[in-house]
């Protein structure tokens, strides 16, 4: 599963486009009431409101042997958040075959760099913005008394797997596979690795799957 796009609403859209322009170093573009982050082979998109404070969680892939290069790189540009299940700032996903860090952007929302060391896609060349591959994880938020059966719901809607490295959990699931992952959560769990809690903030993820493009949408 790919994800072209994922758009998220923000009130604080000039934060975010100096963060991520000028921190992160990732291409920018400034619209009405919007910016348009491009990241690889896809696009965060944040558009202005002044009714909340929206907080999300999504993920980029990075190349499967850049990990500790990376966190180099970040460790000037950010505060990486530390991850007391592995004594660490980078969080070794053994059964996902994968590593990650996190961080949070200017409006709090929680951001991962994760390498998957099945994707096959190492580099020899020094970690830079270009690294930040795709949109790797987008993070849904569904409410608590109807999660089952909406899980159930979006999974059959789109003829998504759930992800073969994580058994579905009564708070937790992940759908698609290594290269895109919708992950579904109830409201108020906290996510990981963050006293954060999740909540329901208006969203639309465009994402294609066994060549067909899909868009879901809370709104």
């Amino acid at each position: 599963m790919h994800i072209q796009q994922l758009i998220l609403e923000t009130g604080r859209p000039d934060q975010l486009a100096v963060f991520y322009k000028s921190v992160l170093q990732l291409p920018v573009q400034e619209g009405t009431q919007q910016i348009a982050i491009t990241t690889g082979s896809s696009t965060l998109v944040f558009k202005e409101t002044c009714e909340r404070e929206p907080v999300y969680h999504f993920a980029f892939n990075i190349p499967a042997n850049k990990i500790e290069e990376a966190k180099e790189w970040l460790k000037d540009k950010v505060e990486l958040i530390w991850i007391d299940d592995y004594n660490s700032e980078v969080a070794d996903f053994a059964s996902w075959h994968a590593r990650s860090l996190y961080f949070y952007d200017p409006a709090g929302n929680i951001v991962e760099l994760i390498a998957r060391f099945d994707l096959g896609n190492e580099t020899e060349k020094p970690f830079s913005a270009h690294q930040l591959l795709s949109i790797s994880e987008a993070g849904i938020v569904i409410p608590k008394d109807t999660f089952q059966k909406e899980a159930g719901q979006l999974q059959e809607q789109y003829g998504l797997p759930y992800f073969a490295k994580q058994t579905p959990l009564q708070q937790f699931k992940a759908i698609g596979d290594d290269e895109g992952l919708l992950i579904l959560v109830p409201e108020e769990r906290n996510w990981f690795p963050t006293a954060t809690a999740s909540g329901i903030y208006p969203m639309d993820i465009y994402f294609m799957h066994d060549q067909k493009k899909y868009h879901w949408t809370n709104r």
